[in-house]
């Protein structure tokens, strides 16, 4: 067969086999498309400014994203495998920016041909305010209530402050942070437990690690009784001498735990005054003592002292 022979057979018709061949492409792409699938993940977004400035409002913590390929492949790729980001890092000044999103594929996501990857949202607006700084007090917050008859002596925060940072707007406005709720129910023994701080508003950011140490002192609650017309018991006056004016009654206010002082009698003979201190006669001022059992302590005594008149006795007298 000569050249010219072969040469008109191939162009012969060749808008027929000019068709054909587009007609075999498309139905070789077609066939590649209807084998594609989808699959549907979310990514945290990470968003990079500079060391000047910080976000001023809430932003996406992770973006969507719908992974079309063969579905062989698709389902070899990790999430972790794909880097969402937005990088203000340039930005000079306060403001509103918008900023496209940027996919970096990494491990089982690399050499996966075909795979296209669409973005929602593709952009994100991020407005950067001036980042400030500045140490406030750290304020424990409480949950339930302590034992019956026991009451919260003292305790501490270690370390009693923090460093916050985030938008100025924001830390200006920050006077103090909390902790997890410290549970007080049915305590009644000292404690010490490792807390999480946080501050109010999740713009600003604790610079430690933030945890405090709650240490806390409980004692028994102490409770009060009072009473009345007390009598008073003259104790150590020596021979020879005698009291002109009769001993008064006194109010007595005790203190205690409140399950002792419930039922608490107060025995003869508890407030004493003690005359051994005197030796001739004349006018005394002479405080009161109290003879407690114990667990008992005196709170208040009115009056705390008498004043009396000693007398001495001719000899043979009686007192």
């Amino acid at each position: 067969m000569s050249k010219k022979s072969l040469r008109a057979r191939i162009v012969a018709d060749w808008p027929a086999k000019v068709l054909s061949l587009a007609v075999a492409i498309l139905v070789f792409t077609f066939y590649r498309l209807n084998r594609l699938e989808d699959r549907y993940v979310s990514v945290p977004l990470a968003v990079t400014v500079g060391d000047e400035f910080v976000p001023s409002s809430s932003l996406p913590r992770s973006v969507r994203l719908t992974l079309r390929g063969e579905s062989n492949a698709l389902v070899t790729i990790l999430e972790e495998d794909l880097k969402a980001s937005v990088d203000l890092s340039r930005v000079t000044g306060e403001g509103v920016y918008k900023a496209p999103v940027l996919i970096e594929k990494r491990g089982s996501a690399l050499g996966v041909d075909p795979l296209e990857i669409t973005i929602d949202p593709p952009e994100i607006a991020v407005s950067l305010e001036r980042k400030l700084r500045k140490v406030v007090p750290v304020t424990p917050s409480f949950r339930g209530y302590l034992g019956p008859g026991y009451e919260l002596s003292s305790f501490s925060l270690e370390p009693a402050e923090e460093e916050v940072s985030g938008p100025a707007s924001a830390v200006e406005r920050i006077i103090d942070l909390s902790t997890d709720p410290i549970e007080l129910s049915g305590k009644t023994s000292d404690f010490r437990e490792e807390v999480r701080v946080f501050p109010k508003d999740p713009l600003v950011q604790v610079s430690g690690k933030a945890t405090a140490t709650f240490s806390a002192a409980i004692l028994q609650a102490m409770d009060f009784k009072t009473f009345d017309a007390v009598p008073v018991t003259a104790t150590g006056l020596a021979p020879g001498f005698a009291l002109i004016d009769p001993l008064p009654t006194c109010v007595l206010r005790l203190r205690s735990n409140a399950s002792i002082l419930k039922n608490f009698v107060l025995p003869p003979g508890a407030i004493v005054l003690d005359l051994s201190s005197v030796t001739k006669a004349g006018i005394y001022t002479l405080p009161l003592d109290a003879r407690l059992p114990e667990g008992i302590a005196l709170d208040a005594i009115d009056p705390p002292a008498v004043t009396l008149r000693v007398q001495q006795q001719a000899a043979g007298g009686a007192h």
